[in-house]
């Protein structure tokens, strides 16, 4: 695609927001081999590091919260979701990282072949992509900005109205040596926000890559719904049908293309597919809880921004699964509604029963057990305010 010094890299021109988010953690989504996608090894070790730190000061916060106050565990467990969410899908990037990389090459080669009125139609869908990009990109980071910035209001607040001052941190956590006091708290705040800003790139990088993937395998969908017309025409206004066997040719190689992406994206995002459900759903859970139970009031703002913030990623993935199927739908539709059966020949109408037939096969992106579409975006919220209820009766108790 693009050089740079002598060396192949991707084509990024949609794909800037998830490079920077991914390039601040030390990763470079432009190279074309697996091998070469953590750029910066030190970065991205330091910041494993401070993660795995975090994570363990959440879980054991939440475990020994979890029977005393579970208002208070609720919210560290929330985050502690999170971030384990967003470590098991980058584990599954860079096991994956060849096929991901070779994945977003192979999008970008087939659009070449687009003639003006399809790349039209490409970069529609991509445009889309990139807003969907924006807007999730400012959610996530109006909460870490939240996370590092309400401590600081919430003291400076104590302090000018004379009240004592309690620093916290921008969850709550139980780490080593606490009890020495200010030093160990600075350093932990400081920690803290490194590692939300990690989860930041993380998240915000690695979701909106999947939104891409959806709208580019759209936006070839779109091509070949366009390629479709065309060959309708060519018969229905112009009688022609020297061009048939090579039109027809056409559709079933880009159809063919098409289903191959669809399986790819199987292939490397089914397990995310599956993390996003099932912790998502706990996350939810705790979110809700603690915004309709929780009794520390400095921590619901942050909450607030968290809960738009993973509604906005599960939207991306639930609805980006339905877009999948309903091109699909679409795609299968125009074959039977546009073609002029009645001027076909017996061998062009038997020749078009392959597209027609293929263009009927599921299309469905898969989380082990369920399927992403709309109705499992209800299903997550519905279990979700099902386990508030859990948890509130617990609270009573």
């Amino acid at each position: 695609m693009l050089q740079a010094n002598g060396e192949s890299r991707q084509n990024l021109e949609f794909l800037g927001i998830q490079y920077k988010s991914l390039h601040a953690i030390g990763l470079d989504l432009g190279v074309i081999r697996g091998r070469d996608i953590v750029k910066n090894r030190q970065k991205f070790t330091i910041l494993a590091v401070i993660t795995f730190y975090l994570q363990c000061g959440l879980f054991v916060y939440a475990a020994h919260m979890f029977t005393i106050q579970i208002d208070k565990a609720s919210t560290s467990l929330s985050l502690f979701n999170q971030g384990s969410l967003l470590c098991f899908k980058m584990f599954i990037l860079l096991l994956r990282s060849d096929r991901l990389l070779k994945f977003i090459w192979d999008l970008n080669m087939l659009a070449t072949m687009a003639n003006d009125a399809e790349e039209e139609l490409w970069l529609s869908e991509n445009r889309y992509s990139k807003l969907i990009a924006k807007v999730y990109g400012i959610a996530c980071l109006g909460a870490t900005i939240a996370s590092g910035l309400l401590p600081i209001v919430f003291i400076l607040y104590e302090h000018f109205r004379g009240l004592e001052v309690n620093p916290f941190l921008p969850f709550d956590g139980e780490f080593p040596y606490e009890h020495l006091g200010l030093p160990i708290f600075i350093l932990n705040y400081i920690l803290s926000t490194i590692y939300v800003w990690t989860l930041l790139g993380m998240t915000i990088g690695m979701d909106t890559l999947f939104g891409w993937f959806v709208y580019a395998v759209s936006g070839h969908f779109r091509i070949l719904c366009s390629k479709v017309a065309v060959t309708a025409a060519k018969i229905a206004q112009d009688d022609n049908h020297a061009d048939f066997i090579r039109d027809v040719g056409s559709i079933v190689y880009y159809h063919n293309k098409i289903l191959g992406f669809v399986n790819e994206l199987n292939g490397i995002f089914g397990p995310i597919f599956w993390a996003e459900v099932a912790f998502s759903c706990l996350q939810m859970c705790f979110l809700i809880f603690n915004l309709n139970s929780g009794t520390d009031m400095r921590q619901k703002p942050f909450n607030l921004l968290v809960f738009l913030a993973i509604s906005i990623q599960l939207m991306i993935y639930c609805f980006g699964g339905q877009k999948v199927k309903s091109e699909n739908e679409a795609l299968c539709n125009d074959i039977y509604y546009q073609f002029p059966w009645d001027k076909m020949k017996p061998s062009e109408k038997k020749m078009m029963l392959l597209p027609l037939m293929r263009s009927q096969e599921d299309t469905a992106l898969r989380g082990l057990f369920f399927e992403l579409d709309r109705n499992l975006l209800v299903y997550i919220y519905r279990t979700a305010f099902s386990y508030n209820t859990l948890l509130a009766a617990m609270k009573d108790n």
